[in-house]
């Protein structure tokens, strides 16, 4: 199907999402990857060759509101034995400190230093660009003004959508074909700038694939030709917070990015030089076979986890 003919509104599913990554491979980073992945049971297996885990959220700790079975042993396996211990989410909507109490209900104790969002990264960014006037596609509870004190929340009056300086994709919880509609169209009318705090396509819910801020972003440069900015995996901006809190002294091959998508995990850690897990059984790709992976692109990783 091409591009300009794809709705967000469709059922997703994992097949349709990896050929899709594939199709907008062009707007993500450039990485090596190893010749071949080597398979493990789960990140035990790499306690003496990994000093810092830093791990993805969907798909490696939880699953929508629930927790990946074994996953807080596992942290507490890695705390025991030394290891550093980071989370690099493209959960965007909340602010971290609402992360750490939705982990601690899991049955994890991360601290706020010990997580990292992608919405982190848009807002350092957006720093310098206060006196502009941002619409955003949120939810009422993402606390925006955080990120932009000029701010408007997008709902279905076309009027807001023409009255800012630019957009920001910061969570689609509210989002639809509808307003995605009304984004387009002023788009079309007037050409402003894009921000997108998490350029995840879609998420691993307890009953399928919900759609992400990325899904619309890609679908905007498609159509209107305006290039959305991205901040969050797999893009630069979001690892090197990870790597300014690691500091100095870790050289990268002893620095693990776990995660259960190829083309955001994967390839985002494979640019900065880490090692890579995928984790297969709970996240984008449940039931496919390793064998299967090379059928959907050329980014390899360097383990293959079946759980964390």
């Amino acid at each position: 199907m091409p591009l300009s003919e794809v709705r967000t509104s469709e059922r997703l599913d994992a097949g349709w999402v990896c050929r899709r990554y594939e199709e907008i491979r062009p707007r993500l980073t450039e990485a090596a990857f190893p010749a071949r992945s080597r398979r493990i049971g789960n990140l035990g297996d790499l306690i003496d060759e990994i000093d810092v885990f830093v791990l993805d959220g969907y798909g490696v700790l939880n699953v929508g509101k629930r927790r990946v079975p074994g996953a807080p042993e596992r942290v507490a396996q890695m705390r025991a034995a030394g290891k550093r211990v980071f989370v690099l989410t493209n959960g965007a909507s909340h602010p971290v400190a609402h992360s750490v109490e939705r982990y601690r209900g899991l049955g994890f104790d991360f601290s706020v230093e010990e997580i990292v969002s992608s919405r982190d990264a848009l807002g350092r960014a957006l720093v310098s660009r206060q006196a502009l006037r941002w619409g955003f596609a949120a939810i009422e509870v993402s606390v925006i003004g955080d990120l932009a004190a000029n701010n408007l929340l997008l709902r279905d009056d076309p009027a807001d959508y023409d009255a800012v300086d630019g957009f920001v994709l910061l969570g689609t919880g509210a989002w639809g074909r509808a307003r995605q509609d009304l984004l387009l169209a002023s788009l079309r009318t007037r050409p402003r700038p894009v921000l997108v705090g998490n350029p995840d396509l879609v998420s691993p819910r307890e009953d399928g694939l919900a759609a992400e801020p990325g899904l619309y972003a890609h679908e905007i440069a498609d159509l209107t030709g305006c290039v959305p900015e991205f901040y969050g995996k797999p893009f630069a901006n979001a690892f090197e917070l990870v790597r300014e809190r690691i500091g100095a002294g870790v050289p990268p091959h002893r620095i693990a990015m776990v995660g259960d998508t190829l083309h955001t995990d994967i390839l985002g850690g494979a640019a900065m030089g880490w090692r890579t897990v995928l984790v297969m059984d709970h996240g984008l790709l449940k039931g496919f076979a390793p064998k299967m992976l090379d059928k959907l692109s050329n980014i390899r990783p360097d383990f293959i986890a079946d759980s964390t």
